[in-house]
């Protein structure tokens, strides 16, 4: 009788045990699928930050004659803006996808810094961003880019080999992305990001947020089948995207490549640290152009 007893309280404590462990599963699941969701639905709003254009940006602009206005349409009909310096005679232009916050105003003293080298530059705004139109999106931010290649190339009259396509964190991205699906003469890639799994999985690295995420940005990737020259530029104290990042994306990248790492910098300060930056970049384009 006691041996039975015995083996009845065991097995109703198992039973109880095996109900607990089942409502924390479950419980953990829900907990998976509601911050899952959570994030699939806030996805946009946490990777995007458009600036909408203020009526003082004209005035602003103003300022600097030497850049044209351009207004120009993508594939999807959505109207962009963007601004125009063009290059000195025989130099090379920057194609500049910027980052993923503001709009187009906030690059104008970078732009100045560039143009006053003799190089071209046009700096589009994304759809959403600016007084460009629409609502941004992976597969919208590519179409703008192309758009813009289109542009400069017919309206701007410039050959796909003087073209470099430049971006920074997002815009790298974009800027990668361009360079596999049109024809240019080399690659700029500020302060890249591997993926956007991996940028998640560094805010939340024991949440698995892969299955909820609707946009890749996957430059691991794309890198590898890049076939133009590239330069990687890497802020050693960026607190945004993590310095192995940019280096794991340059030793994934076939040849011809080149990688500079900037000591003391943030995620904003690689143009700002010097003649580095214009140094690395001339350096850059004297193996495309000799």
């Amino acid at each position: 009788m006691v041996r039975r007893a015995l083996v009845r309280s065991l097995w109703h404590n198992q039973r109880i045990g095996c109900k607990l462990v089942g409502k924390i599963l479950l419980c953990g699941l829900l907990i998976y699928l509601g911050l899952g969701g959570l994030a699939l639905l806030s996805q946009k709003s946490l990777t995007y930050h458009p600036q909408p254009a203020r009526p003082e940006d004209e005035v602003f602009l103003e300022s600097y004659p030497w850049l044209h206005k351009v207004q120009f349409h993508t594939a999807d009909g959505i109207e962009l803006h963007a601004v125009w310096a063009p290059p000195a005679e025989g130099q090379a232009v920057l194609l500049f996808s910027h980052g993923n916050a503001g709009n187009l105003l906030a690059r104008i003293p970078l732009v100045e810094r560039l143009h006053q080298q003799g190089l071209g530059v046009f700096l589009y705004d994304y759809r959403g961003f600016g007084r460009s139109q629409g609502s941004p999106d992976e597969k919208g931010l590519y179409q703008d880019s192309e758009a813009a290649w289109e542009w400069i190339t017919a309206g701007g009259g410039i050959q796909p080999e003087r073209i470099i396509s430049y971006g920074r964190s997002l815009g790298a991205a974009v800027a990668l992305h361009l360079a596999l699906s049109r024809p240019v003469g080399g690659v700029i890639l500020e302060v890249p990001f591997t993926s956007v799994r991996d940028m998640a999985r560094m805010v939340l690295p024991f949440f698995p947020l892969g299955p909820f995420l609707r946009e890749s940005y996957d430059n691991l990737l794309g890198v590898q089948s890049l076939e133009r020259p590239l330069l990687i530029m890497v802020a050693e104290d960026d607190r945004v995207v993590a310095p192995w990042m940019g280096k794991a994306l340059f030793e994934a990248a076939n040849e011809p490549k080149q990688l500079l790492t900037v000591p003391e910098a943030g995620h904003e300060d690689i143009p700002w640290t010097g003649r580095l930056y214009e140094e690395a970049i001339n350096a850059f384009l004297a193996t495309l152009h000799p």
